[in-house]
């Protein structure tokens, strides 16, 4: 439940951040936000994150609790209360940061404090992971200049 609290208010809030922007610039035309966030974009944002969960979530789960490294129960709430304390903090303090990547280091730090033999972490796995981090950044960049030039094309 700890964890969930802590994924909701940080992810939501990144994922609505752009739509929130929008709807206060389309009902004020102002771009900077003095009201409350609508509580139907809050739920929209809950009913994505949760839609994609059950789309995805599996193939996820599987990849960073079976396959990154084996979790027990204990490693388990180890690695969620890490996690979920690392994201409310960063978030009390505004600071932008990733769930996903509080997890995957979490899994790996307690893989690896668990059991330090070479294979107790797939480090194969985490290399290919960070590496999907750092190409996601340049190919959003590129994405969203793309639109945006589409957009001053026909607006």
């Amino acid at each position: 439940m700890f964890s969930a609290f802590a994924h909701g208010g940080n992810d939501v809030s990144n994922g609505i951040g752009p739509l929130v922007a929008l709807w206060m610039i389309f009902t004020t035309g102002e771009v900077a936000q003095e009201e409350e966030t609508p509580l139907w974009i809050l739920f929209y944002g809950g009913v994505g994150i949760s839609v994609g969960l059950c789309l995805l979530g599996k193939r996820v789960i599987e990849t960073i609790g079976e396959d990154l490294t084996t979790l027990t129960p204990s490693s388990g709430f180890s690695v969620e209360l890490g996690a979920a304390t690392t994201v409310l903090v960063a978030s009390n303090l505004g600071i932008p940061i990733s769930t996903t990547h509080c997890k995957v280091g979490s899994v790996v730090a307690v893989g690896w404090a668990r059991d330090r033999r070479a294979g107790a972490v797939n480090w194969k796995l985490f290399g290919n992971i960070i590496l999907s981090w750092v190409v996601t950044l340049p190919c959003t960049i590129g994405l969203s200049a793309g639109v945006m030039a589409l957009l001053r094309m026909t607006v």
